[in-house]
């Protein structure tokens, strides 16, 4: 019966952790997406050096997660995620195009929002 209390505690206490991550995962890549949606706003009024500050505090943020990040996150995603900073660090930097920051930070977005549906506990994920 000792067993059987110990294998429940345990699942209890994986699910804990699980819902922890899912909550925490949220709140760094609400406060990302917050600050690449502010800084394409920016872009688009050609705004350059607001939008590269806002894109600076983002990736700075999402490297101080490293560590946290590669342990709980496939390493791929984190790889792109981190292309997808530095190409838009490149285009700030160049201030040629706009637009296509504007795209660049969007995709970011789209990958931020793709790692926390990943990281979800559904039925789709389940299966």
């Amino acid at each position: 019966m000792r067993r059987l209390w110990v294998s429940v505690g345990l699942i209890l206490a994986l699910c804990a952790l699980a819902g922890w991550h899912v909550s925490a995962l949220g709140r760094l890549t609400a406060a990302l997406t917050q600050e690449l949606e502010q800084a394409r706003e920016e872009l688009l009024r050609e705004e350059w050096e607001p939008a590269q500050e806002l894109v600076r505090q983002a990736y700075d943020r999402w490297d101080g997660c490293g560590f946290y990040l590669h342990t709980t996150l496939r390493h791929g995603d984190i790889d792109e995620i981190r292309s997808s900073f530095h190409e838009a660090l490149a285009y700030l930097s160049a201030r040629e195009d706009a637009a296509e920051c504007a795209a660049v930070c969007a995709r970011l977005v789209n990958q931020l929002e793709l790692i926390l549906e990943a990281e979800q506990p559904t039925l789709k994920n389940v299966l």
